[in-house]
């Protein structure tokens, strides 16, 4: 539903006023070669929501890291996998590491087996890139996916889920599904309840939603990062705050 009427409104405005509010066409050649399926599901998407929600974006503003008092947070864009009266945790999106899950298999291997599944799971993603999730709990390695109907996990929202990760190794070992659908998180950003919706409310943090796709990629070696496409699809006064970055 959002998807139309983002489009739709998009349509009705003058064509002198639509400032950004278009994807990276580098960045969707990049979907289609790595993600064909999610490419296909139609036009990337992403506006401005009244405040955060379960299951969309929290965008980093230029002054978040100011505001917040932590560098780390600069150009974040997080998932948010829970919001509610008990807090809020947010995943970083677009926080590659250097590692990946398989565990020893490579110099860059996980150093420990992950403790809430068995080792299948971590040889079916051995090369599967570990990204950094957040600031809190980087023991904790949380798993976030499209596939419905896995054993285990739990839908964010239409289309988004997390858990799953014995179902999701054993998708893979009979070729249901391949690596790069699954994406794994170390750690997490975690709010006290009420702290993200204040510091968004202050203007630390620009709430949005957004097309699945956005959130399922892969954020690697992408041409255009993430925090500018993402600002650049929800146009107007954002896409004018991504075109001011790239004069610094």
């Amino acid at each position: 539903f959002r998807a139309r009427l983002v489009r739709a409104q998009a349509a009705s405005e003058p064509e002198g006023k639509r400032v950004g509010a278009r994807p990276s066409e580098d960045n969707l050649a990049r979907l289609e070669l790595d993600h064909p399926k999610l490419a296909a599901e139609g036009p990337l998407w992403c506006h401005e929501t009244a405040a955060p929600e379960k299951g969309g974006l929290v965008v980093a503003t230029p002054h978040t890291s100011k505001h917040i008092g932590d560098e780390r947070l600069e150009q974040v864009v997080a998932l948010l996998i829970e919001h509610g009266k008990r807090g809020s945790i947010g995943l970083v999106l677009n926080r590659p590491t250097g590692m990946v899950m398989g565990r020893g298999r490579k110099p860059n291997g996980m150093p420990f087996q992950l403790s809430n599944a068995p080792s299948t799971v971590q040889s079916a993603f051995a090369e599967s890139r570990l990204y950094c999730g957040g600031f809190e709990a980087q023991h904790v390695i949380h798993l976030v996916h499209g596939h419905t109907g896995l054993e285990g996990s739990v839908e964010i929202v239409p289309g988004i889920y997390t858990g799953g990760e014995v179902a999701a190794a054993e998708a893979v070992a009979a070729g249901r599904a391949v690596e790069s659908d699954f994406r794994f998180f170390a750690g997490a950003i975690v709010w006290e309840p009420g702290e993200l919706a204040a510091q968004a409310a202050s203007g630390a943090w620009y709430p949005a939603a957004a097309a699945r796709a956005l959130a399922l990629k892969q954020c690697l070696q992408l041409p255009t990062p993430l925090w500018r496409e993402v600002l650049l699809l929800m146009g107007g006064k954002y896409a004018r705050v991504a075109q001011e970055d790239d004069l610094f």
